[in-house]
């Protein structure tokens, strides 16, 4: 027989809580905790999403996860957390088309990479906002599928979720880190999500953290920015440590890892006590 301990999901009951958003999650909690989803498979999604996270980023730029794959992912997201786990798919780039395609899919937001300047903030606001602020094209007829109400449709898609998406832009250069007050102050910016491989490798730094005093400026400074401005800013945490050194610094949404690292850890972790187990047993026959 199969074990089921771990199986069981660490989160409460969501009757009557309703589907989150992404700026009600930040209102609700001082700090955010997600995963990344990269495999591209529902079940891998569902159970990351039922494992206590608040948000999931649903990754499109550095994972082969098609449009159509990244609406199925949404739909099991919500559907597995029953709503109180939240999806946000990382577009490839700042084309219409992938933000089109991203919140039609029912997602509760964008977030786009490498945004460099003011400009390119606000054209990717005005994709991913309906008239009369912005320009997006009107089309979200799977979004309904991402809702946990049976009733859900496109009309209460546009009444409730539509005027309340995230729309969180990427500053990972030097380049975004010099204009970041500009771009965090483009209205319809919701947050600010730190890249800090890509920042890093723009400093001619290694690795994806550190303690520099280059590298701990610029976060500072884009820190400074989102307070300034009212926009809450996230990065990478993936240890224990990392995590407690953000939350200090005043990041306010962190990012843990993705389900790949999750299985493999699991994985080592099962065979490691199963073998100390066989070692054990063979050492008491000694």
């Amino acid at each position: 027989m199969y074990s089921t301990e771990g199986q069981t999901a660490s989160r409460p009951a969501a009757a009557g809580l309703g589907l989150r958003s992404f700026s009600g999650l930040l209102q609700e909690k001082e700090t955010v905790i997600g995963a990344a989803v990269t495999i591209g498979n529902t079940l891998c999604a569902q159970i990351t999403a039922r494992a206590g996270f608040d948000w999931v980023l649903i990754d499109m730029e550095h994972a082969p996860v098609s449009a159509r794959e990244a609406s199925s992912l949404v739909q099991a997201v919500v559907a597995a957390s029953a709503g109180q786990c939240v999806p946000i798919i990382r577009a490839p780039s700042h084309g219409v088309e992938w933000i089109k395609w991203a919140l039609d899919s029912g997602a509760a937001g964008v977030i786009i990479p490498m945004v460099t300047s003011a400009r390119e903030c606000e054209d990717i606001i005005q994709r991913a906002v309906y008239p009369p602020r912005g320009q997006r094209s009107f089309g979200p007829f799977l979004a309904p599928y991402a809702d946990i109400d049976p009733a859900s449709d496109v009309p209460k898609y546009l009444r409730e979720r539509a005027k309340d998406l995230a729309i969180v832009p990427m500053i990972e250069s030097l380049q975004g880190v010099q204009n970041a007050e500009a771009i965090l102050k483009v209205p319809g910016v919701t947050a600010c999500f730190v890249g800090p491989y890509d920042l890093r490798q723009s400093m001619g730094l290694p690795g994806g953290d550190g303690e520099e005093p280059a590298y701990i400026e610029a976060l500072q400074t884009i820190l400074e920015a989102g307070k300034k401005h009212h926009v809450v800013i996230g990065t990478v945490a993936g240890t224990e440590a990392s995590s407690r050194r953000k939350v200090e610094m005043g990041f306010r949404f962190l990012l843990t890892g993705q389900e790949p690292n999750f299985l493999a850890a699991g994985a080592r972790s099962a065979f490691q006590q199963c073998q100390r187990g066989v070692s054990s047993a063979r050492t008491s026959n000694l």
